[in-house]
């Protein structure tokens, strides 16, 4: 298949996700990937379709890590894949991630950060999700997200105090 019809192939997949047929959008990227298995756009459009739709995690991780690996500028993939790693707690390749994320030009640098924040909040560590917290604060681009970290990094600070209030009375 010549590049043309590849990315026409790309605009019926991309016209069928935004009208809601997943089946045939699915069939496409299926013969993208056919076509060419390297296609990393395709990869992640199919990682989001077994992630979200499907709840098929195994699958959709192994199309996030194709992603990932043959289109590492996709942004939106990136955080699709960092969203699938923090919920099904893959905390030693969610670390990976994170960092390579971060280099991603275009991607919301805040957003990255609020995200594995969460996690570690999620997960007990408070100490290093109000360091990533901060880090957030820092990246903010827009009101929302300040006010996202701005919240966050208050919360953890209360929790931080009242658990070392606890142990100095109790």
């Amino acid at each position: 298949m010549e590049r043309m019809e590849m990315d026409v192939m790309m605009i019926r997949v991309n016209a069928c996700m935004q009208s809601g047929r997943y089946a045939e959008a699915r069939r496409l990227l299926e013969q993208v990937l056919e076509e060419e298995p390297a296609h990393g756009v395709a990869h992640g459009m199919l990682g989001w379709m077994c992630w979200s739709l499907v709840d098929d995690h195994a699958r959709a991780l192994v199309h996030f890590r194709n992603a990932v690996r043959w289109a590492p500028g996709h942004a939106v993939t990136w955080m699709h894949y960092l969203h699938l790693l923090a919920g099904d707690g893959l905390e030693a390749e969610l670390h990976e991630a994170y960092g390579r994320a971060l280099g991603v030009a275009g991607i919301d640098r805040a957003e990255v950060h609020l995200l594995v924040a969460h996690y570690l909040e999620r997960t007990g560590r408070d100490a290093d999700a109000l360091t990533v917290y901060r880090n957030a604060l820092r990246a903010a681009a827009s009101h929302a997200a300040e006010g996202e970290a701005r919240t966050a990094i208050a919360r953890v600070r209360r929790r931080m105090h009242r658990a070392r209030w606890a142990r100095l009375w109790g």
